[in-house]
């Protein structure tokens, strides 16, 4: 398998954990687990509840992963100048813009919808924005990216330092020994546990989005699963590693699924009646089920997806653009279908085609071969360098 081919893969996964994250926001209103969202539907069904676990429970931790693999790659070919470049071009200014244009859009519908349906008690600080709690929405992943990319440039200009030149050779050995270990997940998953363990609910790590300035413990969280695909970058060698014990890892994703999924009811309708060891056993289920589940679609994508498809690399393009303004979208729609007579897999249903129908045209005709489409992915159309070719010179 050639480095070109592996990029089709994990540039194809990059965009399926962007695309999960539409369906994840769309289905929100129709779980019977409460949350904080503008509105829940009169028919709310547990089936629901299930699809969002499945997907809230390793997408981001798989796409920081996979940034993180990114990150190394970009910066072994562009140098540190180039990568903060690149990164402020790509990350920090759609950032900047969504912060002034989507975010205020969304409190807009958050503003309209409690109008009609009187103020929404689960979301006090979003009705009163200020500059410490203004929220990030959606698009706090990007902040967090920032942040990670500030924190390994400053690594990366201190690498030469005797003292970092050793410690990163030590670094390199324990990991090249942790990639290689079939129970890698279970090893990954005890510092895991730490960040998950105060954070408001059972596996997951902060409340993001609300705030404008993240926690600690969610930076070092995401972290974690970068630095795992930065240095698998590193080793890229080691990358086959992944393919293996599939069969494995699915199966205790399934086994750790079930131990969260258990303990988020049994807290739900006990509270605190688990005590610190259902807790830990549920927080180990919830760690446990990202890292297999990472390195399972990983091994998958790279085993099965990694032939060039003109359609999916065009949809890879197109998912970080309906990534972006997916979520005003969504919230409307949901607001127009939550009294409609219909069950919640078609409203569902309904609510993503209309995005599609709005989102691909727009993506299309508006950014692709605009200077839009230059800056979040690159040039595009005839004589355009696409990343693997890019990566070839």
């Amino acid at each position: 398998m050639s480095g070109s081919e592996r990029l089709h893969a994990l540039d194809s996964l990059r965009a399926v954990a962007m695309l999960l994250g539409i369906v994840l926001h769309a289905a929100i209103p129709f779980m019977t687990f409460h949350t904080l969202w503008i509105v829940h539907d009169v028919n709310p069904n547990r089936a629901f509840d299930n699809l969002i676990g499945f997907i809230h429970g390793f997408r981001m931790q798989l796409f920081f992963f996979i940034a993180g693999f990114f990150a190394h790659l970009l910066w072994k070919k562009s140098g540190t100048r180039g990568f903060i470049r690149q990164r402020g071009l790509r990350i920090g200014l759609p950032f900047l813009v969504g912060m002034i244009t989507i975010v205020p859009v969304c409190l807009w519908i958050y503003y309209f919808a409690e109008t009609v349906n009187g103020p929404n008690p689960d979301l006090p600080r979003v009705q009163e924005p200020s500059l410490l709690f203004y929220p990030t929405m959606h698009l706090w992943f990007l902040e967090i990216l920032l942040i990670l990319y500030v924190v390994t440039m400053i690594m990366a200009l201190c690498r030469n330092y005797m003292l970092m030149v050793i410690i990163t050779a030590r670094i390199d050995a324990a990991f090249d020994w942790l990639i290689r270990q079939p129970l890698k997940p279970i090893i990954l998953s005890l510092p895991t546990i730490v960040c998950l363990w105060d954070g408001p609910i059972l596996g997951e790590v902060d409340t993001m989005g609300i705030g404008l300035l993240p926690s600690f413990r969610a930076a070092i969280y995401f972290a974690l699963f970068f630095s795992v695909g930065w240095w698998i970058h590193r080793h890229v060698w080691l990358l086959d590693e992944l393919g293996h014990y599939l069969r494995t890892y699915s199966l205790l994703a399934l086994f750790a699924f079930f131990a969260w999924g258990t303990g988020l009811e049994l807290h739900a309708l006990h509270g605190d009646l688990l005590g610190g060891y259902g807790k830990l056993f549920s927080l180990f289920g919830a760690s446990l089920y990202a890292w297999c589940m990472t390195f399972a679609v990983t091994g998958m994508f790279l085993r099965f997806a990694s032939e060039h498809r003109p359609w999916m690399r065009y949809l890879a393009d197109a998912s970080y653009w309906f990534y972006l303004w997916h979520l005003p979208l969504v919230l409307w729609l949901q607001l127009g279908v939550v009294k409609l007579p219909l069950g919640g897999w078609l409203k569902l249903l309904l609510i993503l085609s209309c995005a599609v129908v709005v989102l691909l045209p727009s993506y299309h005709w508006l950014v692709r071969y605009t200077w839009i489409g230059r800056i979040l992915n690159g040039q595009r159309g005839p004589g355009s360098i696409t990343e693997e070719a890019w990566v070839k010179r």
